[in-house]
This record gives structure tokens, sequence and C-alpha cells, in this order.
């Protein structure tokens, strides 16, 4: 049956197998055929369970290296590194393949950087080969790291590797967005160092050229245009970080919730004393951004005492009714920003993947359908199911309260532009008026 790619009639021969006492010199390649069944059915939670169950038991087993091969392309699948770095934390670095030592030491690298053991971290990246399509992301996490440990020019030897590497030499790396990520990532290394050095303006216009390097095509543009409008204000160009507001401000950006915008534009029109403007941009952003910030901290009271689960749910459904133009608790604008949130996205696509694993087994035939297989499977899946959904709703919870204390702390910048703007205005009209009065006397003397 599997050989002829009858797969749910395989899982049910190879699992009768495994649970027969009196066949237990099949059970290992049993065991191993009927995780290669679930996952060649799609269903990879399920092939997830029984390669771990596999590695677990340690690499005596005649099926160590296929079912960590195989449990690399689950990690492929599902996007969910978790149970990959659970078995590479538990195993003998050297009883791992050769053959495919480049893609597991940059796990193993990956692993110890989610650690914060940063020397290992560097020791398993530098050991990629250059000829791997794992080395361009070795060589970003090496970057990541130097700037960690303050280990500037070797970041900047790393990022500017990337930087440098021809777009076609590593098939399946996404070139293009790690230069992005890596023009961004020099960016920010001089756009910090500037803070400190004695020619900031220097380090100001070279970061400046980092973030206009990154593309309209690239993932980080929106990041790197933003970072853009700072760095021109840090240097006095402010017809430079209007002209960028001006593209921030486009229909092109209008679903992006980014209040701070208002305070980079407020910031460069009192440079200029274009007091007017100042106003015009603080009575826009007070005409939105307090009450966005009620909303949220009534939100976060009213949820205070749920389950994540159930934020979960409510928030989806919040989303899917300001989508469709209905009121809701907390703005539209802010659903879009936590729902679209990378890290959100990653958990969601596992969540929607072992959803779509259900349906799977809801079309099977029916005698795999009604098996024990299923029964077990099912209850398994739903458990892991009903945990991501919990830790997903409150990772939602998080991500509202960082908002609603960054917003908090920006209304706080606003007030202070105004004040400093009024301030600024009121002397100057103080000076206007005793340069009037002096004139004024001047004129009569000379009458």
């Amino acid at each position: 049956a599997y050989n002829a790619g009858d797969y749910f009639t395989s899982a049910v021969g190879f699992y009768a197998i495994m649970k027969n006492d009196e066949w237990d010199r099949l059970h290992e390649t049993a065991r191993y055929y009927y995780a290669e069944s679930l996952f060649r059915m799609g269903l990879y939670q399920a092939s997830e369970y029984q390669l771990a169950g596999i590695l677990f038991e340690g690499p005596d087993s005649h099926y160590f290296i296929s079912s960590l091969l195989k449990l690399l392309a689950v990690t492929y699948e599902t996007s969910d590194e978790r149970v990959l770095f659970a078995i590479l934390s538990n195993v003998d670095y050297s009883a791992l393949p050769a053959k495919f030592a480049n893609e597991l030491t940059y796990y193993l690298g990956k692993i110890n950087f989610y650690n914060g053991q940063d020397e290992q971290a560097l020791n398993m990246f530098r050991q990629v080969k250059d000829y791997s399509s794992f080395y361009p992301k070795a060589i970003y996490f090496m970057g990541v790291i130097q700037v960690r440990q303050q280990m500037f020019a070797d970041a900047l030897r790393s990022f500017t590797e990337i930087k440098n590497m021809p777009d076609d030499k590593y098939i399946g790396a996404d070139i293009v967005k790690l230069k992005g990520m890596a023009e961004l990532a020099l960016g920010q290394l001089y756009y910090a160092a500037a803070w400190k050095a004695e020619n900031k303006l220097a380090m100001f216009n070279v970061s400046l050229n980092y973030f206009s390097n990154v593309g309209r095509e690239n993932a980080q543009w929106f990041e790197a245009l933003f970072a853009r409008t700072w760095a021109s204000l840090m240097i006095g160009r402010f017809d430079s970080t209007l002209g960028t507001v001006v593209t921030l401000r486009s229909p092109f950006f209008t679903d992006i919730y980014f209040p701070e915008i208002n305070v980079v534009e407020a910031v460069a029109y009192y440079n200029l004393c274009q007091y007017d403007e100042v106003n015009r941009v603080i009575d826009y952003f007070f005409g939105i951004y307090p009450e966005y910030s009620e909303k949220m901290n009534n939100w976060l009271e009213q949820v205070s005492t749920k389950t994540g689960l159930d934020v979960y749910r409510e928030l989806l459904l919040m989303y899917r009714d300001a989508q469709q133009g209905k009121a809701t608790a907390l703005p539209e604008a802010v659903l879009r920003n936590i729902v679209y949130e990378p890290l959100f996205q990653r958990k969601y696509a596992h969540i929607k993947e072992i959803e779509r694993e259900f349906g799977i087994i809801e079309n099977a035939p029916e005698s795999f359908r009604t098996s024990v297989i299923a029964q077990d499977i099912s209850k398994k899946m739903m458990f892991q199911l009903t945990t991501l959904r919990d830790e997903a709703g409150r990772m939602l919870v998080q991500r509202v309260q960082n908002l609603s204390n960054e917003l908090g702390q920006l209304i706080a910048d606003m007030r202070a532009i105004r004040f400093e703007m009024t301030d600024s205005q009121t002397r100057v009209l103080e000076k206007q008026e005793l340069f009037g009065r002096q004139v004024g006397e001047e004129e009569v003397e000379i009458v």
C-alpha cells in the first residue's frame, strides 16, 4: 500500500504492526514508515510526533538519520522549528550526518542564538561552509551577534559581505531579502554609532545612504524609509525629512499604524520655525491618538481576566468586523498592526496548518477517519491547537500593551513639542514687539 501511494491504508497497517507485541522485531521499521505515511498524507504534526519519538531514543536507532532528515522536511513544511531545536539540543553533535553538516550546524547556531549563548552560536555559524545555501543566513546571524557584543568592525564586515553577494549564487537563500536586511542593519549600525562619534554629521549621512539603498521590492523598505526620516532629521536635512513624510503619508501606507511619524513631522517643522504647520500636525495627532490610547487601555482592562484562548477568538472576530466597517473596541489600524506582527503571523501560520490537517482527517476514507489512529492524532492535535491559540492570544494582549505604552510616550512627546513651540512663538512675538517699539521711537526722533 505504501509503495502504491495508498498512505491511508499503509498508515493503518504500520500502526497495527507497531501495536502487535508478537511482531516486536518489526516495530522499529513500522514506526518509521508509519511516520512516513503520515507525512505523505500531509499530516505533518502527527508525523512529527512519531519522528520525535524515534530521535529522542538516540542515534543508535537504524532510522535515526532518516528520521532527522524527515524532521527537517516537516520543519520546512510547517515553518515551526521548535521540535527540531529540541531534538538537536539533546543530540551529540558528532552523531549528526556529515552530508547535512552545514544545514544542521546552522540550526545548532540558531539554538544557541535564541538561548543567548553568543560564543557558541558564533562558533557554529562560522562552521557553515561558504558554498552552502545556509551560509548567507549564518553570516547575517553572526552580524546580529557581533552588534550585540559591540564588535562593530566585525559586524560591518559581516553585513557588507551579504550586501556584496551575487543574487543568484545561493539557491533558496532569498538573497534579495537578506541584502535588504543587511542594508538596514548597516544603516542602524552607523545611526547608533553616530550618537557617540565626533563626526556625527558624516556618520548620520552614511546611515542615510544605507537606508536609501533598501529598494521598494524588499520587505524592509517601509522600515528603511521611516529610518531615513530620522537620519535626515538628525543632520538637519528637514526638506528631505518632510519629503519622506509625504511618501509615508501616501495611500500606499494608509493601512499602516505609525503615529510616531507625526512626531518627526512636527519636529521638522519646528526646526524650520513653521509654527502654523507644527500646530496643524499636533492638532491632527491629538484629534486621533488620545482616543486610540483610551480604547486600548479600556480593552486591556476588559480582557485582564480572560484566557489567551478567549482573547485570540475575540480579536480575530473583531478584526473581521473592522474590515467589514463595523464599530470595534479597538481601532482597525491597531488591529491590523497586531495581527500582522511577524511573531504572531508565524504562530498563526502554525495554527492554520493544524486546522488544515484536521481537514485531511475529516475528508479521509472512512476506514482511516474512524480508526483509532485518527482519534489518537486528533486528540494530540487538538491539545496542540488549543495551546497555540492560547499562546497567540496572550501574545496579542502583550502587543496591545506595548502599543499602548508607546502611544502614551508619544502623546507626552507631542505635548512637550507643543509647549516648546508655544514658548518659542512667545519669545518671537516679544522680540517683534520690542523691535517694533524701538523702530517707532527712532522714527519719532528722526521726524
